[in-house]
């Protein structure tokens, strides 16, 4: 056993003196530590943050206080379109803070004898802050905002097609700045539930929007269609006029689809065909006419003349208006003439009938090739006058046979006629070789049952010239030049008709005691004149 000396205690006694220290100091730390630990027991550790607010050391209480003082600032940024921006704040919502335990659900989290590892590693928290608003009240605020001001407010406009003075193009929408007020109230009351500082009313897709922009495809489609019939053009070829339909024109009558498709109104189709058809149509109509005597008469077309085939071109005209494309055309015709002009459609080929004066003309291409008197219907007897008018030849018949009726006895009646050329039914020029003269005053009482009855020759030169369709003048001239009338040698009468109106031989009808009829009857032109007037 080792002896203890004197010299050894001092040393054991400065180790106790030591340990003591060191204890003490320990405890010392502890006895800090733990009271900092019951410190934080009902506070929040250093580096805390709830929201955004500073809270270390901080009751739950104080904590509430400043969140409930953080509500008190509560404003509400609306951001608007174009860069402009308003502000709600939460005092005229009455926006109030409402403690739900949240906080202290917060601070249960917290480990009072952990506070030494926050002071390291701060605590950031989120809480959802439990709020009360008026509802009403915010309505009535974000009525009273400048971007329901109904003076700056501007409606979204459609994009729609415009036409220019080159032809047409889309005008752009017009967004607008008008709010759809429900969807904005929507908005604003899950921000303010929330707790939100700030709302986009652009992203939130609160602006009322054009229903048509430009890029609308079926805008498109109906712009390609009035494009096309812009440049269009219907071009009527009449005589030596043209009459052209344009989009101007018929722009009115047009009905274009959103799908581009287009359709045209019949009527005004067809009330612009019989609008082309009173201009040009001279069937029926009065027309004036210069004679050959030198006199300007009007005569009116009894069967002669143009008339426009009205239902064919409206048809027409719809086809092509759908077509989108333009043309040229000549129309249809129901009645047609031989020439078109600015007085008349007579031109220079026509048969020329003066009834006052018992004097025909024929003139082929200007030339006069037949000027012959006449003799015309009895101006004496009912019925009997040659009927006035501009009339068309509309048939000729070589070696006839006229068969009728008298007006007046009832006697029916076969002439033979060897040119024949009607142009009123049964009214017409032919040759009448029973006739010794022509012309004066002979159609008054000795006239013909209508028709217009000419020398042999004559007759036969107009036959072997005139064209079916030639214009026919039959007037009275106010100029009476008082011709008497002349004697005219004819060709003795060669066919025979018997009286079943059949033509026979001269042999046949002499051995026929049946008919009645012979040549030497009918070369006698004072004795036949019971057929007289054909």
């Amino acid at each position: 056993m080792k002896e203890i000396t004197l010299k050894d205690r001092p040393k054991k006694k400065k180790a106790g003196i030591v340990f003591l220290v060191i204890s003490i100091v320990v405890l010392l730390m502890i006895t800090i530590y733990l009271g900092v630990g019951v410190y934080y027991i009902d506070r929040f550790f250093p580096g805390t943050t709830v929201n955004g607010i500073d809270v270390s050391g901080k009751t739950v209480k104080q904590a509430e206080n400043l969140v409930g003082n953080q509500v008190q600032d509560y404003t509400l940024k609306v951001a608007e379109r174009d860069g402009k921006s308003e502000q709600i704040d939460g005092a005229d919502i009455q926006f109030e803070y409402v403690s739900d335990g949240a906080a202290q659900e917060l601070k249960y989290t917290q480990n009072s004898f952990l506070w030494v590892k926050a002071v390291f590693h701060p605590q950031d928290y989120t809480m959802k802050t439990p709020t009360t608003y008026n509802k009403a009240k915010l309505k009535e605020v974000m009525e009273n905002l400048e971007a329901f001001d109904k003076e700056k407010v501007t409606e979204p406009k459609d994009a729609y097609i415009d036409e220019t003075d080159s032809g047409f193009e889309i005008v752009r929408e017009v967004e607008g700045n008008k709010l759809d007020a429900d969807k904005v109230y929507e908005l604003l009351c899950s921000a303010v539930t929330d707790g939100e500082t700030e709302v986009d009313l652009e992203k939130a897709g609160c602006y009322l929007a054009p229903k048509k922009t430009s890029e609308n495809k079926k805008l498109k489609k109906k712009l390609a269609a009035l494009q096309k019939y812009w440049d269009m053009t219907i071009t009527y070829e009449i005589g030596d006029a043209k009459e052209v339909l344009d989009y101007q024109t018929f722009k009115d009558w047009m009905t274009v689809a959103s799908n581009g498709e287009t359709s045209f109104d019949w009527n005004h189709i067809a009330d612009w065909i019989g609008q082309l058809a009173d201009k040009y149509d001279t069937f029926g109509t009065d027309e004036t006419f210069h004679t050959s005597l030198g006199e300007t008469v009007t005569v009116t077309s009894m069967n002669y003349g143009w008339k426009m085939d009205e239902e064919t071109e409206a048809a027409w005209l719809d086809e092509t208006l759908k077509s989108g494309e333009s043309a040229t055309r000549q129309p249809q015709w129901l009645e047609s003439a031989m020439a078109r002009g600015e007085e008349n459609d007579i031109g220079d080929t026509y048969v020329e009938i003066d009834i006052t004066n018992q004097r025909m003309w024929f003139y082929k291409d200007g030339q006069c090739l037949v000027d012959t008197p006449v003799v015309t219907g009895d101006a004496t007897k009912d019925g009997y006058e040659t009927p006035l008018g501009l009339y068309c030849l509309f048939d000729k018949e070589a070696k006839a046979i006229l068969r009728g009726a008298d007006n007046l006895t009832g006697k029916s009646y076969n002439t033979p006629v060897d040119y024949w050329m009607p142009f009123n039914g049964g009214v017409g020029i032919h040759d009448a070789k029973w006739r010794a003269s022509f012309g004066g005053t002979l159609y008054q009482g000795n006239g013909s049952h209508g028709c217009v009855n000419t020398p042999w020759d004559q007759a036969g030169i107009i036959f072997d010239n005139i064209e079916i369709g030639t214009p026919i003048v039959v007037y009275k001239s106010s100029i009476n030049q008082g011709t008497g009338s002349v004697a005219i040698s004819q060709p003795a009468e060669t066919r025979v008709i018997n009286e079943q109106g059949v033509e026979v031989t001269p042999e046949s009808s002499a051995a026929d005691t049946t008919t009645g009829t012979t040549t030497d009857t009918l070369s006698d032109p004072t004795s036949y004149t019971a057929i007289d007037g054909q």
